[in-house]
């Protein structure tokens, strides 16, 4: 009993002496907040009291970084894949150039039926390119641990698609704020709805701003989406009706 009583007493002491150390370089941080309180300087200090302001402060602190990431260092870390298991299939493609420049013209038309068209001033220098997305269908015969075969990226969309149970192709274009994330970063919501449809997503990887302004995104969008109604030779699909298709992302 002794014994237990010391480990105890040793942990408590190791874990103060934690504490101790972490809030040691936020003695000026509660200094100031204590000084700027009394003086009634700070904003909080019309409606809070002192150790309200401080703890709301000091926590603050932990959650934001003492130097700020640059907009690159986010969204860098962002774009981490970190990998796939699971009930999942994924077959990773790029959809080539189209040979028609029309798909770009067609959408500038559209957008200038929006009225104001002077954000239009420079989108004609956006490139058409090659879109890469990620097929992705629900793997129902496998572990939550288990990984995808070693197997070509073809042979891959082929067990997917032998594992869809309807025709239903959603196309997915993921959340982030036109900056940040891709495919990798919402498997599970796209995984999830291809069990729930029985069918397969197409998710796109679609150009990031700054990189990439406006509407280098949305090109991109449109661009997967005719490659699903027309994909050229050597594709892995065949051409999807427009009636089968959906379209879902997230903000």
């Amino acid at each position: 009993m002794s014994t237990n009583t010391s480990n105890t007493h040793a942990a408590e002491m190791g874990a103060s002496y934690s504490l101790l150390l972490t809030l040691l370089p936020k003695i000026p941080l509660v200094a100031r907040v204590v000084v700027l309180h009394l003086l009634r300087l700070s904003e909080p200090a019309k409606y809070v009291n002192l150790r309200t302001e401080l703890v709301v402060s000091v926590l603050r602190s932990f959650c934001q970084p003492s130097r700020p990431s640059s907009v690159s260092q986010v969204q860098q870390f962002t774009l981490v894949d970190r990998g796939i298991k699971g009930r999942i299939w994924v077959s990773k493609v790029a959809s080539p150039v189209p040979p028609e420049t029309g798909i770009r013209d067609a959408l500038l038309g559209a957008m200038k039926g929006l009225g104001d068209t002077s954000f239009l001033a420079d989108t004609r220098r956006t490139d058409i390119l090659p879109v890469e997305a990620e097929w992705t269908g629900y793997r129902a015969d496998a572990t939550p641990d288990a990984e995808l075969p070693s197997i070509s990226e073809q042979d891959k969309y082929a067990a997917l698609v032998k594992a869809c149970t309807s025709r239903t192709t959603i196309l997915y274009l993921h959340g982030g704020a036109f900056y940040l994330l891709d495919p990798s970063s919402h498997r599970p919501t796209t995984k999830k709805l291809a069990k729930l449809t029985g069918g397969r997503c197409l998710s796109v990887k679609y150009r990031l701003a700054p990189q990439n302004p406006f509407p280098a995104a949305l090109l991109d969008s449109l661009v997967a989406y005719f490659y699903l109604l027309y994909p050229p030779p050597g594709s892995f699909h065949e051409p999807v009706k427009p009636e089968d298709i959906v379209f879902a992302g997230d903000r």
